[in-house]
């Protein structure tokens, strides 16, 4: 018997993406995007209520529509390391323009846009590395920030975790396997 493409032996083009190969972009209003290393995102996830709805006269099932949408808060976590802060000087941006302290301008913005991406795994391309999906989230902000436990007698890494509050997300995904479909940033 012949094997061919469509058999149900694996393959790349029948792989699921991995989800450990990611990157993550931070973009300010203004200036430079700033990429991050996270050990794991967390919270890329949407529900939409549901409004129940009867009528008199038609009362064996109920109609149920759409309501609002909301979305959950996204968790980053990364290891802490020396000359590395800008989660905390992000959370200190939004002090500054909740409070009106500081020397924030008008017009600081501590909303962000943040970018979320699924590499491609096998590596087959060393010089670029293919983003086989996307998650755009839109206006982001932190609202918590904390820090893992200190302990003398543990054996762990000081790890810092970021939530943020966003306005939704888009998400894109590659239509193929090859590199010229990858999602645009």
């Amino acid at each position: 018997m012949a094997v061919t493409e469509t058999s149900s032996f694996s393959h790349l083009a029948t792989d699921p993406l991995r989800n450990f190969r990611f990157a993550v972009t931070i973009q300010p209003p203004t200036g430079s995007p700033i990429n991050m290393g996270f050990m794991s995102v967390s919270g890329l996830n949407m529900t939409v209520d549901v409004i129940a709805y009867r009528e008199g006269g038609y009362n064996t099932t109920t109609q149920k529509m759409p309501g609002q949408a909301d979305f959950s808060p996204i968790t980053f976590s990364h290891g802490v390391m020396v000359g590395n802060a800008p989660d905390i000087d992000w959370m200190k941006m939004l002090f500054v323009a909740v409070q009106g302290t500081g020397n924030a301008g008008p017009g600081t913005d501590f909303r962000r846009t943040v970018l979320v991406q699924v590499l491609d795994f096998p590596v087959t391309n060393t010089t670029t590395l293919p983003v086989k999906a996307q998650f755009k989230i839109y206006n982001a902000w932190p609202t918590s920030i904390a820090w893992s436990d200190l302990d003398a007698g543990a054996n762990q890494l000081f790890i810092s975790q970021m939530a943020l509050a966003h306005e939704g997300f888009d998400y894109t995904i590659a239509k193929s396997i090859g590199a010229s479909d990858a999602p645009n940033p």
